[in-house]
């Protein structure tokens, strides 16, 4: 009996160090698998939070409900673009054309100006002649180039998403099993309430995609901009991205409106000063009550570090990635270690 017990522990020990071992080489030489299946997991918990919630209010099991929030949403999105699509398309192919006009026009206003012929002389050159501006250029043009690739990352990302929200307890038990049978519950705890925030993260940051997406709109086309339509989706899709997305969503804007004269350009740049206003300390701090806030610091440097290892991927989901981290710090470390300890029960 000691023997068999000795080879089953040994087994679990092996196991668990190769899973280790697995998971921290597929992390350094491969992080962009583990960000897409982490996506895979903000899916399922969107899809499985609003299956609970519309199942809680209504009085039926969200597994009924599961279907529902995996359709309509695809149906409403189907039917905005059926009515949008023309106006995207035109707006959309308009913007293209527009841009090389606007670099075109901000060259030739720099040219008049003492040292802005120096700039515009020094960037061409540069762009031509130097080989790490070349490099810079190239860099830039494969994150177009990539597309194809991110949106098959996207495709599996939404069918793990959709496996992993059909029937999650499976997972849930299977991830609790490796772990000590005394610490499986807490576990369990830990996993429910990463669950819970990036339930909790993904509402609130959809809320404001939708609000800056409609005041962006809105605000430009009284601003008299034409392309107010492709600008404000531009401008819903980017504020996804916490701190960069705003700065990145406002260029083509800027872009655009400097064609028209200064004052344009700074009636655009107060609107979207005062929607990313309204969505930094009106919406979110109200959506996100509940939660706990999200260093921009920390948020920031994350995003860094992850674009830099595996690009677009890890700047778009650094965010929940600390939300998820915070949680279990929060839990396994600072309750179950520091607070827990003898020298603070003493302390008390």
């Amino acid at each position: 009996m000691n023997s068999r017990r000795l080879a089953k522990r040994t087994f679990i020990q092996a196991s668990t160090t190769t899973i280790v071992f697995l998971i921290a080489w597929l992390a350094v030489n491969n992080g962009k698998i583990l960000l897409t299946c982490f996506g895979g997991i903000l899916i399922a918990v969107l899809f499985r939070s609003s299956a609970s919630w519309i199942g809680n209010k209504i009085g039926v099991q969200s597994k009924f409900l599961l279907p529902v929030t995996i359709i309509v949403p695809f149906v409403l999105l189907g039917l905005f673009l059926a009515y949008t699509a023309p106006k995207i398309s035109a707006q959309g192919s308009e913007l293209m054309e527009r841009l090389p006009q606007a670099v075109s026009y901000i060259k030739e206003q720099l040219s008049g100006l003492p040292w802005g012929a120096k700039v515009t002389d020094s960037l061409t050159n540069l762009s031509s002649s130097d080989s790490e501006v070349s490099t810079i250029i190239t860099a830039i043009s494969s994150v177009f180039s990539s597309t194809v690739n991110g949106f098959g990352s996207v495709v599996f990302a939404f069918f793990l998403g959709l496996f992993l929200a059909v029937n999650p307890d499976w997972y849930i038990r299977g991830t609790v099993t490796l772990v000590p049978p005394a610490r499986r519950e807490r576990t369990r705890e830990v996993l429910s309430a990463c669950g819970t925030a990036l339930s909790g993260w993904l509402v609130a940051k959809i809320a404001s995609m939708v609000l800056v997406g409609i005041l962006t709109t809105v605000g430009l086309w009284a601003l008299g901009t034409d392309l107010a339509l492709v600008l404000g989706i531009i401008a819903a899709l980017l504020s996804f991205i916490p701190n960069l997305g705003p700065i990145i969503g406002f260029i083509p804007a800027a872009m655009v409106s400097v064609i028209s004269g200064l004052d344009a350009l700074l009636y655009v740049l107060i609107l979207y000063v005062a929607v990313q206003m309204i969505e930094s300390y009106l919406l979110t701090p109200m959506l996100q009550a509940e939660l706990a806030d999200l260093p921009p610091a920390l948020t920031l440097f994350v995003q860094v570090a992850l674009g830099a290892m595996v690009g677009m991927i890890g700047i778009l989901l650094a965010a929940p990635l600390c939300v998820a981290a915070m949680v279990i710090i929060n839990k396994l470390y600072v309750e179950d270690i520091l607070e827990a300890s003898p020298e603070n029960e003493q302390v008390c």
